[in-house]
Formats: structure tokens, C-alpha cells, sequence
């Protein structure tokens, strides 16, 4: 009896520990326009280069981003770190631009996006191209 008791309990299916994490990840997205299913898995690993894994466990809420993570996510989706990571907050600061990135020209802030779409090593790469003139 025990021993059945133990297999079902291993058995159980487990919870996801971060849900509101997910849906708040998710809202986001939403606003800002990134495509549903697997496009938007494949987007977000994309843009912060990571394994499309590694998202599709942030978007199923099995894992929270490290800090440097989140704050790139807070950052790139213009809301508050704390209502991302914690939900603190009552609403996200979605579609508000830093004073930094409101000053750049229309040029800048086309190189910024096409930036975000790059895995992390070609960014490091253009980077390093801009950096030489």
C-alpha cells in the first residue's frame, strides 16, 4: 500500500512555480506586438539570445529569468522590473520610452530594434564593428 501511495505522488503532475511570471511575460508581449505561439518563442530567444527552450520554460512558468535577464526583458518591453519580476505593482508602464531612448534620432532607434532581433553573439559582433570607426 505504501509503495503504490509513493508512485502516485511521483507521479502527480507538477505545478507551474512561476505562473504569474508567464502571464505577465505573456501581456507583455501582447502589447508589444511579438507573434503568438511558436513565432513568439522563437522571437523572444531571438532577441535576447537565448535557446527557444529556455524561453518556451519562462512562457510555461517552470523558470524565472536570471536578474540581468529581467532587467533586459523590463527594459526592452518599457515596463516596471518590479511588476515583471513580482507583479508589485498595479499596472506595467508598457508603451513609455526612457527619457534615453526618446532622444535618439529615428535612425538610432532603427539600429536599437534591429539590434534586439540579433542572438547575443551577433550582437557582441556589431558591436565591435561600430566600436572600430
Amino acid at each position: 500500500m505504501i509503495r503504490s501511495l509513493t508512485a502516485a505522488i511521483v507521479f502527480m503532475p507538477r505545478s507551474a512555480p512561476y505562473h504569474d511570471f508567464a502571464n505577465r511575460l505573456s501581456d507583455i508581449c501582447d502589447k508589444a506586438g511579438v507573434p503568438d505561439g511558436r513565432q513568439r518563442v522563437t522571437a523572444v530567444a531571438n532577441q535576447f539570445g537565448v535557446a527557444r527552450e529556455t524561453v518556451r520554460l519562462w512562457f510555461a512558468g517552470e523558470v524565472l529569468p536570471a536578474l540581468p535577464r529581467l532587467i533586459e526583458i523590463a527594459e526592452a518591453y518599457h515596463c516596471s522590473l518590479d511588476w515583471l519580476a513580482m507583479g508589485r505593482e498595479t499596472r506595467a508602464k508598457i508603451d513609455k520610452h526612457t527619457p534615453v531612448y526618446d532622444a535618439l534620432s529615428s535612425q538610432e532607434r532603427s539600429v536599437v530594434s534591429a539590434m534586439r532581433g540579433l542572438s547575443e553573439r551577433r550582437r557582441a559582433g556589431l558591436v565591435a564593428l561600430l566600436r572600430e570607426q
